[in-house]
C-alpha cells in the first residue's frame, strides 16, 4: 500500500512541475520587464540631472566672467572718483584765488584807467575825439555792476595796446587847427608819437605841433614835401621810405 502512494505521488509529480513552471517564467518576466522599466526611469533622471548640471555650469561660468567685470569696471570708477576728488580740491582751490586776485585787480585795473585817462590827456593831441571816447568806454564798463573782471580786464589791456600801437606807426587824419576865430583844416601826419606835423588842404602852408608851447608852429616850405609824402604813407597809396623831416629834440638828450 505504502508502495502505491509514493508511485502515485512520483507519477504526479512532473505534472505539478509542468503546471508551476509557466508562472515562474511569467514571474521572471515581468521582473526583468520592471527592472528594464526602472531603469529606463533611472537613466531618464540621470539625464535630466545632466542637463541641469551642465546649464547650472554655464550660468555659474557666466556670472563668474560679469562678476570679473564688473570687478574691473569697480576699480575704474575707483580711480576716477579719485581722479574727481582730486580735480575738485584744485577747483575749490582756484575758486579761492580767484576770489582773492578779483579784490586785488579791481583796485590795479583802477589805476591803470587812471594813468591811461591822464596819459591821453597830456600826449599829443591826435585823434582826440576817439582816444577820450575809449577812456569814457572805459570808465562805464568799470562802473557797470553786469561786466565781469575778466571783460573789463581784457578791454583796458586792449586800449593799452592801442596806444602802444600808436607810438611805432605812421598815422593820418583830418583836423582842425588854429583858434576858433581861424580854425581852418588840414591833414595831420603823426610819425610814432614823436611828432605831429600838418599840411594845409592846398598844400601851401606846413606846420608842426611844438610840445613845449602845447600849440601848433608853421614850418618853412622846403618841409611840405616831405609832409605829403608821409601822408601818402600813412594812407598806403606810397611805399614806405626814408622821410626827412625835423624831429623834437628830447628833453636831455643833448649836452
Amino acid at each position: 500500500m505504502r508502495n502505491k502512494v509514493l508511485l502515485a505521488s512520483l507519477l504526479a509529480l512532473p505534472a505539478l512541475l509542468s503546471a508551476q513552471a509557466p508562472d515562474k517564467l511569467d514571474q521572471a518576466l515581468k521582473t526583468t520587464i520592471d527592472s528594464n522599466r526602472a531603469s529606463a526611469e533611472s537613466q531618464k533622471r540621470i539625464d535630466g540631472i545632466d542637463d541641469s548640471a551642465r546649464s547650472l555650469l554655464e550660468r555659474y561660468r557666466a556670472a563668474t566672467w560679469q562678476a570679473q567685470q564688473l570687478n574691473v569696471y569697480a576699480k575704474q570708477l575707483e580711480q576716477l572718483l579719485g581722479a574727481q576728488e582730486v580735480e575738485k580740491v584744485s577747483l575749490r582751490q582756484q575758486l579761492i584765488e580767484i576770489d582773492r586776485t578779483e579784490r586785488e585787480l579791481t583796485p590795479l585795473m583802477l589805476r591803470m584807467l587812471d594813468s591811461l585817462d591822464k596819459f591821453v590827456t597830456l600826449d599829443l593831441p591826435f585823434l582826440k575825439q576817439e582816444r577820450r571816447e575809449r577812456v569814457e568806454n572805459l570808465k562805464r564798463l568799470m562802473a557797470d555792476p553786469e561786466a565781469s573782471s575778466a571783460e573789463r580786464y581784457r578791454r583796458l589791456l586792449e586800449a593799452y595796446q592801442i596806444e602802444i600801437d600808436y607810438g611805432r606807426s605812421l598815422g593820418t587824419e583830418r583836423a582842425q587847427i588854429g583858434s576858433e576865430g581861424e580854425s581852418r583844416e588840414v591833414d595831420v601826419l603823426r610819425i610814432g608819437r614823436a611828432s605831429l606835423f600838418y599840411l594845409t588842404l592846398d598844400s601851401e602852408e606846413a606846420g608842426h605841433w611844438d610840445a613845449a608851447g602845447k600849440q601848433w608852429q608853421p614850418l618853412e616850405n622846403e618841409w611840405r614835401a616831405s609832409i605829403k609824402k608821409g601822408l601818402r604813407i600813412a594812407r598806403e597809396i606810397s611805399a614806405p621810405d626814408v622821410l626827412h623831416l625835423p624831429m623834437p629834440v628830447v628833453a636831455g638828450g643833448a649836452k
